[in-house]
């Protein structure tokens, strides 16, 4: 698997990777990815915005199937992060996978490319706002090394629950995912 910038072209991808992740989780008894959140306009805007901005990634197969993708910069929806929290870190957005590569590794490799960046830019901390009512996603990311920060309760969006992980100063001391800190 090799992650790569995405472009305009990924757009469609992308939306369709979100309708079946939202279907999927629908089954799960979740809202995740409905325009609960964000209607697909509001999506379809921030998105595309984000690959003009060079912000978004890509993730192909060997054979250059494309398997997720995931968004990275420094900015927040307003009232999850103090600015202080935010002048230190990276910030993780729409991070999906296509449901067929689930179990692959794909969502570590996105996480982990977002951590060399935030290392190359001096950044401290990655962090990210996920779905309050999803305990399968916190634990994915406590999985991947992040930790609970708090939950941002009555704020506009249902994706209000902090995590936030260290940027290891070198691959050398990267954190143990399934360790302990």
């Amino acid at each position: 698997m090799k992650i790569r910038m995405a472009a305009v072209d990924d757009l469609s991808t992308i939306l369709r990777w979100r309708e079946e992740a939202a279907a999927w989780l629908h089954k799960r008894g979740s809202d995740q990815w409905s325009d609960a959140g964000l209607t697909q306009y509001a999506f379809i805007h921030r998105v595309t915005e984000s690959i003009r901005a060079g912000d978004t990634w890509i993730v192909d197969d060997d054979d250059g199937t494309p398997l997720g993708t995931i968004a990275v910069d420094s900015t927040s929806d307003p009232g999850l992060w103090s600015p202080e929290e935010l002048e230190r870190a990276y910030v993780i957005h729409r991070m999906i996978t296509d449901r067929s590569a689930a179990g692959r590794g794909v969502g570590k490799l996105m996480l982990d490319h977002a951590e060399s960046l935030a290392r190359r830019d001096g950044r401290k901390v990655l962090i990210l706002d996920a779905w309050t009512s999803n305990s399968d996603l916190h634990a994915y990311y406590e999985s991947q090394g992040f930790r609970y920060v708090r939950t941002v309760l009555g704020h506009y969006t249902p994706s209000a629950t902090l995590f936030e992980r260290p940027v290891a100063t070198d691959m050398g001391n990267r954190h143990n995912p399934a360790g302990s800190r």
